[in-house]
């Protein structure tokens, strides 16, 4: 069974585009899809391919027309031409599997290892005869930079980049109007070593209604989204249980992540994406998982004493629906 090795997981494929993790429209590496299809060494529409377990069809195979580029971290380009269908330098695959349609950019084995800051497609055709010789079949170090994913926050001057803002500044927040960030928790995973259970979840633009979010929005697995529930209840569920829904799923192709939390006074709920979502809860695993420094300080802010044990006195913002719950539920929220 033949199997090719890193596929730069983008959101959609299109001509002239520049894709990043920091423009929400580079997801990641996926490190491995294969077949037997695969075995007489071309990429034809029809295929299938298994990824993490899943399988999808070939639908589409694209080449570059035109000169397009892989920036790496260090500034330096490394441009994918026209060329022959026997070897091309970048092969476009789009496949789908009756659920979620995925959108890959293989770059050729020659590129060997390599640290991608974005790439930036040229024109684009169908490759001749709906088939191309498949590449990639080397399992290069080829990695994402570690980006912030750029998700924009309300603020009283606007969206606003979340690593951008700064304690002081003041966010809208749904039931206290705009308030001031008293902290901000920063955690970098790279997923060489941190466990996959931590990788985000990505939700696509629009997966929860028109403009909920209005670009795609990645967040942590407990990281908690507002939906309404049967009975029209505002509540706040963890992002890991929405992944059954359409346009909803684990980046699985992320390889390293930064994770922003905010903190008020308060719990918050608040807009990000154009999607109302919470700030930091401090409950007992969100404690847990900070430096004891944070740990004090967010205990001193929300006056709880001693820290984990007077977490769980801390008063949500709406109701929290335990994962389990919401999982069984989820293709009901709106």
């Amino acid at each position: 069974m033949a199997t090719i090795y890193d596929l730069f997981e983008v959101t959609d494929i299109s001509p002239d585009t520049t894709y990043s993790v920091a423009a929400g429209n580079l997801l990641g590496v996926v490190d491995g899809a294969s077949s037997t299809a695969l075995d007489d060494g071309e990429f034809d529409e029809g295929d299938s391919l298994t990824i993490g377990g899943v399988t999808y069809t070939i639908d589409r195979i694209q080449e570059p027309t035109s000169s397009g580029r892989f920036t790496l971290g260090d500034g330096t380009n490394l441009s994918f031409d026209p060329g022959s269908e026997d070897n091309l330098s970048a092969v476009f695959l789009t496949v789908s599997n009756g659920t979620d349609v995925r959108h890959f950019i293989i770059p050729n084995d020659s590129y060997g290892d390599m640290n991608v800051q974005e790439i930036r497609t040229g024109s684009l055709g169908d490759v001749a005869g709906s088939d191309a010789a498949i590449i990639s079949t080397t399992d290069n170090n080829v990695v994402v930079v570690c980006f912030v994913a750029g998700t924009l926050i309300d603020t009283p001057r606007g969206p606003v980049a979340i690593e951008t803002l700064r304690r002081g500044d003041r966010v809208h927040t749904r039931d206290n109007g705009p308030q001031p960030i008293r902290l901000i928790v920063e955690r970098t995973l790279d997923f060489a070593t941190a466990p996959g259970r931590l990788k985000p979840v990505r939700l696509a633009a629009h997966a929860l209604g028109p403009g909920r979010p209005d670009r795609p929005l990645m967040v942590s697995p407990q990281h908690r989204i507002m939906v309404s529930d049967r009975q029209g209840r505002q509540v706040l569920v963890p992002a890991k249980a929405l992944t059954g829904r359409r346009g909803v799923r684990v980046a699985q192709g992320v390889r390293c992540v930064t994770y922003f939390h905010l903190v008020f006074s308060r719990h918050e709920i608040i807009r990000a994406n154009g999607i109302l979502t919470e700030s930091l809860f401090p409950g007992p695993m969100a404690l847990r998982a900070l430096q004891p420094a944070q740990r004090r300080e967010i205990a001193e802010i929300f006056g709880l004493v001693p820290p984990v044990q007077g977490a769980r006195r801390a008063r949500p913002a709406a109701p929290l629906i335990p994962a389990g719950r919401a999982r069984r539920n989820a293709a009901t929220y709106r």
